[in-house]
């Protein structure tokens, strides 16, 4: 199990620097996560190995508590599980909202053609 600390800034690295340290969790200076000691991370770590302090620890790593950018952590998801129902029965009414003007809307007359007799 690998140890990472954010030890310098992203601030004036490229982009993909960036991203590389926002997956490996970390977001602010002296902030420390845990990962399993995999390629991938090692590859992700290597990557960034100039704003990282690693150090390899014994055990499994600890449930995360920090939510990522556009992800859900595992505190947060029972908690939009919950509030989703609330919200369908407001969709359901906004949709029934914008059926009804279209029922109440006149319905069209078919033009017919007279036949001029003379």
């Amino acid at each position: 199990m690998l140890r990472i600390k954010l030890i310098r800034s992203t601030v004036a690295h490229q982009w993909r620097t960036r991203r590389v340290v926002e997956s490996l969790g970390l977001r602010k200076i002296n902030q420390v996560v845990e990962h399993d000691d995999t390629p991938v991370i090692r590859g992700m770590v290597h990557r960034v190995k100039e704003l990282l302090h690693v150090e390899e620890v014994e055990g499994t790593p600890k449930a995360r508590t920090v939510s990522r950018p556009g992800k859900a952590a595992a505190k947060v998801a029972p908690a939009k599980a919950a509030a989703a129902p609330k919200k369908a029965p407001a969709k359901a009414k906004a949709a029934t909202a914008e059926a009804e003007p279209a029922s109440e809307e006149k319905p069209k007359k078919k033009a017919t053609k007279k036949s001029e007799e003379k």
